[in-house]
């Protein structure tokens, strides 16, 4: 058991690529980027407390293990304040659990552990924001991720970061 939690471990790292601006000038703070994850979720936790069309109140709360696996593709746009700091936009398209899929858009601040830019560096990050979930009715969502990785300078304007995260999605049953 010990020995497949570390493989699922392993497999969850998101891999991200961040390209560096396309600009001559090294002084330009804008950050553009993809990223590719795949999403391995062992636990799932189920809480639903709403009106029922009829008028009762429902409050549902189960707990399941279990494995399920996604992915998600998001591009991102940011802005570094400094050298150690970056708020950046993202959206795409994410598997959530076995319940659909989904468009969100969130903003992702991330902390870096080291001064050279253009090294290789630690870092961290808290993502929060909405979407829409694609289901037959479509509904807004919640989503949010934190999250600590090592980010690969492959070239001066081209990075890889090698992410994991923990994350949540909150829906609605329907």
């Amino acid at each position: 058991m010990r020995r497949m939690i570390i493989i699922c471990i392993l497999i969850s790292l998101s891999v991200g690529l961040q390209a560096g601006n396309m600009l001559s000038s090294d002084e330009s703070r804008l950050t553009f980027g993809a990223e590719w994850s795949f999403i391995s979720s062992f636990h799932c936790r189920v809480h639903h407390n709403f009106f029922s069309e009829e008028g009762y109140r429902v409050d549902l709360n189960q707990r399941s293990m279990g494995y399920e696996s996604n992915g998600e593709l998001e591009l991102h746009c940011g802005y570094d304040i400094d050298n150690n700091w970056n708020l950046s936009l993202h959206t795409g398209f994410v598997g959530i659990y076995n319940i659909g899929n989904a468009i969100p858009i969130s903003l992702r601040l991330t902390r870096f552990f080291k001064e050279n830019k253009v090294g290789d560096r630690w870092l961290c990050y808290i993502d929060a924001g909405s979407g829409v979930c694609l289901k037959e009715n479509p509904q807004m969502i919640g989503v949010g991720k934190i999250g600590g990785g090592y980010r690969l300078s492959l070239s001066k304007t081209t990075k890889m970061d090698l992410l994991l995260a923990y994350r949540t999605s909150l829906t609605h049953p329907k």
